[in-house]
Order: C-alpha cells, then structure tokens, then sequence
C-alpha cells in the first residue's frame, strides 16, 4: 500500500511538473517578449529556463531534504537523457536540421560540463563550487548578451504592451505549483529507493531525470515532427547548460554534494555529447544513424544502472 502511495506521488509530481512547466514557459516566454527581449535570447536562456525548471526546482528540493543522491542523478541523468534518450527519438523519428548556432553553443554545452568535471574531481560539490557554477552562467548570460544584444534590439519590432503585476502573480503561481510537484516526487523516490534498496542516485538518474524531462521531451519531438530541428536541439543544448551550472549550482550551494558514484556516469555523458558536437559541425543536423546510436547508448546505461554498476 505505501509502495502505491510513494508511486501515486511521482506521477502526481511529475503532472504538476510537467503541466504548470508548459504553462510557466508560455508566460515566462510571454512576459519576455513584452519586455523587449531579444527573440534568441528567449530561445537559447528563456525557454531552456522554463523547460529546465522541473529540474532546478526538483534538485534544490532534494538538496534541502538531505537527500543528495536524487540532486546529483536528477542533473546528470537529465543532461544523458537530453541528448541519448530525447535527442535520439527526436532524431529518428525525423533527420535534425539545427541552426548556425547550435555548434558554437555545443562548445559551451561542453565546458560547462568539463567546469562541473573539474570542480568535482575531489568528490564533493561545496557551497563555493556552486557559487562558481552560477558564476560561470552568468558569463555565459552576459557573453550572449554582448553578442546578440544589438542583433535582437535592430530585428525587435516596437512593442506597445507591457507585463502587467498579473502577469508576474501567475509567475509565482505556476512557479509554486511546480515546487510542490518537485517536492512530491523526490518524496516518492526517496522513499520507493529505501524500500528497494536502491541507491537514490539510481532513483534521480532515471524516474525523476526522465520526469523532470518531460517538457524537452515535449519540444524537442514536436519540433522534429514539425521539422524545426533548431527548436529540438537549441533547447536541448541549452538545457544541459543549466543542468551543469544551474541545477548542480543552486543544490550544492543549499548542501555539499558528494560525487564520487558519477564518473561512469559523465563517460557516458561524454560518449553521447562528442558525437553529437561531431556531427553538429560536419552536417549542421542529427541524422537517424547518430539517433539510433545515442537509444542504443542510453538502453546500455539503464542496464547498467539497474545492473548494480557503480555510476
């Protein structure tokens, strides 16, 4: 009976996650626009943000909650299930056709994760190795700003609306809403991985990652389906890059994180991600041959998480 409550609180989580997710990026995007803001800089900060929210807000509850283990595999299975689970359906089910920017930001995607690799090399994220990954996003913020900001202002058209004070309420709302979900889901994980004996790690990197993913999920296949590749793989890229320096820095600034069990784990990361920067600058896209790659890297790392494999 418990075992059904603990799951009942997952998918209930994973719901309010997912539903006031889609609808806090339709108003963050919204709010955004009346505000003037360049329209890359939604695409590559604003949306990844709104999409990325599942995971900011599920791994700094876990951190508070003391339970570290779902705050770690949450972020890193989200970034592996970006690119190997999300990406490669995506990919397969139509060739991937990303913007001119997609490689340049891939590099980035890539150095935030070699900053998180560096940080953690003495196996523990500290408070301050989370102050240096929000610092680290901030750079980024502030270097898409110099580089885009005077293309965003020349292309903007004149906007006569403003945000109004119900705008930012339902902000805060939707925003609560999601910190309950989050809540409910590191509640329910937490508990069914002490009663499976499972280690939490195993938990975050796979039911809640693949839960807190579900907004990607949503955009990227729509985005192939449409045949807007760019929208599939902007996001995706600029989610991993919140994922590394967003998520893993707010959580280990609420609590030191130990990062010993990660290793295979960032391998694998890396097994997925160069291929993919590969290709970004040999073909500008994602074909269905790397799609097939990345589930046949992903179905590889659940047997080997469920296996008993120290990742």
């Amino acid at each position: 009976m418990e075992m059904l409550v603990w799951a009942g609180s997952i998918v209930i989580g994973i719901i309010l996650l997912v539903v006031f997710g889609d609808r806090l990026s339709d108003k963050i995007v919204e709010v955004a626009e009346k505000a003037g803001v360049s329209p890359l800089i939604i695409s590559l900060v604003v949306i990844s943000l709104a999409t990325t929210l599942p995971e900011i807000t599920t791994s700094a509850m876990a951190s508070i909650t003391k339970a570290e283990g779902i705050a770690l595999g949450n972020a890193l299975g989200s970034i592996f299930a970006n690119i190997a689970l999300i990406l490669g359906l995506a990919s397969v089910i139509r060739p991937l056709k990303a913007g001119s920017g997609a490689y340049e930001n891939s590099l980035v995607m890539l150095a935030s994760l070699g900053f998180l690799m560096l940080l953690s090399v003495d196996g523990t994220l500290s408070r301050l190795d989370g102050a240096l990954l929000l610092v680290a996003y901030a750079l980024y913020l502030r270097w898409l700003y110099k580089k885009h900001f005077r293309k965003g202002r020349e292309s903007g058209a004149e906007r006569h609306t403003k945000a109004t004070a119900l705008d930012y309420v339902l902000l805060l709302i939707y925003g609560g809403l999601m910190v309950i979900g989050a809540r409910l889901v590191v509640y329910g994980g937490r508990n069914i991985a002490e009663a499976l004996g499972v280690a939490e790690y195993v938990i975050g990197a796979t039911i809640v990652a693949i839960g807190t993913s579900l907004p990607e999920m949503t955009n990227a296949l729509y985005g192939a389906i449409r045949e807007r590749g760019s929208i599939s793989v902007g996001n995706i890229i600029g989610a991993n890059i919140m994922n590394a320096l967003v998520v893993l820095g707010l959580a280990s600034l609420i609590r030191p994180i130990p990062t010993g069990a990660s290793t295979l784990t960032i391998v694998l990361v890396l097994m997925a991600m160069l291929p993919m920067i590969a290709e970004l600058k040999r073909s500008g896209g994602l074909d269905r041959r790397i799609g097939f790659y990345f589930l046949i890297l992903y179905a590889a790392y659940l047997v080997l998480l469920f296996s008993g494999a120290k990742l």
